[in-house]
């Protein structure tokens, strides 16, 4: 029996023992312009369903998350642009497949999230996909090596996850343990990965470090988030050791500044971010950058509250190059949201964000109970 027939067998036995369940679905629709592989502008229609089924009995939990999604558009007549799209992501289970690929159509299906939890007397055990939410940072989370997400993805809130074991030990209400497992193979690009995570609160200070290993590396961390004043500042660092040592650096502060100009509230975030591993080989599991430093400023603001402006920035100080992704978010009704956005890059060849393309898109999500 293959590993994610195990995980599926075991969800659907739930049904008979859950003492609460909740089914629930979300259809995406993202609508975008770019560019091909020859820079011509075309214009890509992705639509998701997803289908996600929550429950719960005593000390037993459990989420299964499933999708499948379409693609229509200019991208997929481009035959390195479509070999793009249609990459698997590397994972240990694999549960993936393309059911339809053309010049016209692309549809596939996967598992999102797929895991049971046990729960009792502060300890807590995770096995099966499930999203290890690892760093502080705002933008950059160097601690992050199971789930890695760049700022510039045009969807950061889909975040895969990782197939684990993930064990938690609480020995009071801020303080505990934290080790994750995650299995290797070869033939789906996985390295073994295992980390050991400690984190506590002290006054309005917390603290977690980290140790462990990511394939051939072996990474100790630092993570910690505090108050000065009215404002948050947090220090997140991952120090890796492969073929020589290097370390990945993020820090900075945000702050909500309220006043007669912004009643509503204003967010700002400031963030530096420095890659001792810009010059290395890529990973999939580890945040890539061309340059060694780079500066990142969030904001957001309600302008009613239905529509609520977003904003981010990225800039490279020794090349000048700069990327900007604005976001308007409208609430169009309880279970539907709107999201129009940008990406607009500048810098030259041999800059941090020459590589990408300029993008529009509209994105509308309905989020529906089963």
């Amino acid at each position: 029996m293959s590993r994610l027939s195990v995980l599926l067998l075991a969800c659907l036995i739930m049904p008979a023992l859950a003492t609460a369940q909740e089914l629930q679905g979300r259809y995406t629709q993202l609508l975008f312009q770019s560019r091909d592989a020859t820079s011509n502008p075309v214009w890509t229609d992705l639509n998701r369903l997803r289908l996600e089924w929550r429950g719960d009995r005593d000390s037993w939990s459990w989420q299964l998350s499933y999708d499948h999604q379409w693609l229509w558009g200019g991208l997929l007549r481009d035959p390195l642009s479509r070999r793009l799209l249609l990459a698997r992501e590397a994972t240990w289970l694999d549960a993936a497949d393309v059911v339809h690929a053309s010049s016209s159509l692309a549809w596939g299906h996967r598992l999102y999230r797929g895991w049971i939890r046990y729960e009792k007397h502060g300890l807590a055990l995770t096995v099966g996909r499930q999203r290890i939410a690892w760093g502080s940072g705002r933008i950059w989370n160097p601690t992050d090596r199971f789930n890695p997400v760049a700022p510039t993805v045009l969807e950061p809130d889909q975040k895969l996850g990782v197939d684990a074991l993930d064990a938690q030990w609480r020995y009071s209400a801020n303080g505990g343990f934290e080790a994750v497992v995650s299995p290797g193979r070869g033939a789906s690009r996985t390295a073994t990965k295992w980390a050991l995570r400690w984190s506590d609160t002290f006054h309005e200070t917390d603290v977690a470090m980290l140790v462990g290993r990511i394939g051939a590396e072996q990474v100790a961390g630092l993570d910690v988030t505090g108050n000065w004043r009215d404002a948050n500042f947090r220090l997140e660092w991952l120090q890796s050791w492969w073929h020589g040592r290097f370390g990945q650096l993020s820090t900075g502060m945000d702050y909500t500044w309220v006043n007669r100009w912004f009643p509503a509230g204003l967010y700002l975030a400031f963030e530096y971010f420095h890659n001792g591993a810009a010059s290395r080989p890529v990973q999939a599991d580890r945040l890539q950058t061309r340059v060694s430093d780079l500066l990142g400023m969030l904001l957001g603001y309600d302008l009613t509250p239905l529509w609520r402006l977003e904003g981010l920035l990225l800039l490279d100080p020794v090349h000048g190059s700069v990327f900007l992704a604005p976001r308007l978010k409208w609430s169009v009704r309880d279970n539907v949201d709107a999201v129009f956005l940008a990406q607009l890059p500048w810098g030259k060849p041999t800059d941090e964000f020459s590589a990408r393309h300029r993008v529009i898109a509209a994105q509308i999500d309905w989020y529906f109970d089963l």
